[in-house]
């Protein structure tokens, strides 16, 4: 007899289980990836009213690049301990170390390149 459910896989467990935080550190680096490269797009989310005289958008944007990087880097060699999501990790790693340096390579450049 041919049951039709026989390869469902189980809720809890596998590739579909849930994942929880000690597992996902190579996901919360990635997360900051994508945060890095919409860095823009979350600075332009905050009121003028709270920058006003403070600080530039652009500034504000080229300084979160990197923070934003930082952390995801971290993330990345938490997650490299984990054999399960190492893979993944040296992806977030690569990734998060790329924008870090570009990010670092922008930054010396406005300060070079800005007067005084």
């Amino acid at each position: 007899m041919i049951h039709i459910h026989d390869d469902i896989p189980e809720p809890a467990g596998g590739e579909y289980g849930t994942v929880t935080l000690p597992h996902a550190w190579h996901v919360l680096s990635l997360l900051f990836f994508a945060a890095a490269m919409g860095a823009r797009f979350l600075t332009a989310l905050i009121p003028r009213e709270l920058l006003k005289g403070v600080i530039w958008r652009p500034v504000l944007t080229a300084f979160s690049v990197p923070l934003l990087a930082t952390f995801g880097l971290l993330f990345a060699l938490i997650g490299l301990r984990r054999p399960e999501g190492r893979g993944a990790a040296k992806i977030a790693l690569f990734l998060n170390a790329t924008v870090l340096l570009l990010s670092g390579v922008a930054l010396w450049a406005f300060f070079r390149i800005m007067p005084g």
